[in-house]
């Protein structure tokens, strides 16, 4: 009996060390009233599902803007690092650092985007997610978003 007890103590403690790691923060989110903080030039961009460009531009350190933008972006990018679905869906804000390059021809349909090079990016809070895993925080991403 106290063999098992032994056995069922570091179990639990196993898959308390796994939970905790699972759980560890990888990336914190910014609340939008710290974006005033952001001494560097930010866009604000959503991923989208469409064809052609599958980021739209919805605002940058002035402000949002009233009507997305569809855009080409390149760089550091929050999908660099493989997401996942539920993350990828949950329609999120992302803070990305960069400049605006110029436009560009996507060969496709021949439809010009605005094509920006960014060197970073953060999450803006909420952290949004869909699916089963909603119950994780929504002021951090850890290693489940990925």
């Amino acid at each position: 009996m106290k063999k098992f007890m032994i056995i069922i103590c570091v179990l639990k403690f196993l898959i308390l060390v796994v939970c905790c790691l699972l759980f560890y923060p990888v990336k914190y989110a910014l609340k939008q009233e710290n974006l005033e903080n952001i001494e560097t030039p930010y866009f604000l961009v959503q991923w989208t599902q469409v064809t052609g460009s599958s980021w739209v531009l919805v605002g940058d350190h002035n402000g949002y803007f009233g009507e997305p933008i569809y855009i080409v972006a390149n760089g550091a990018m929050p999908f660099e690092r493989r997401f996942n679905y539920a993350i990828a869906t949950g329609h999120n804000t992302y803070i990305c650092y960069g400049n605006y390059v110029g436009e560009r021809e996507i060969s496709d349909g021949g439809d010009k985007f605005s094509e920006y090079q960014f060197t970073g990016w953060d999450i803006l809070y909420p952290v949004k997610r869909n699916g089963l895993i909603q119950f994780l925080p929504k002021s951090y991403l850890c290693k489940l978003d990925f």
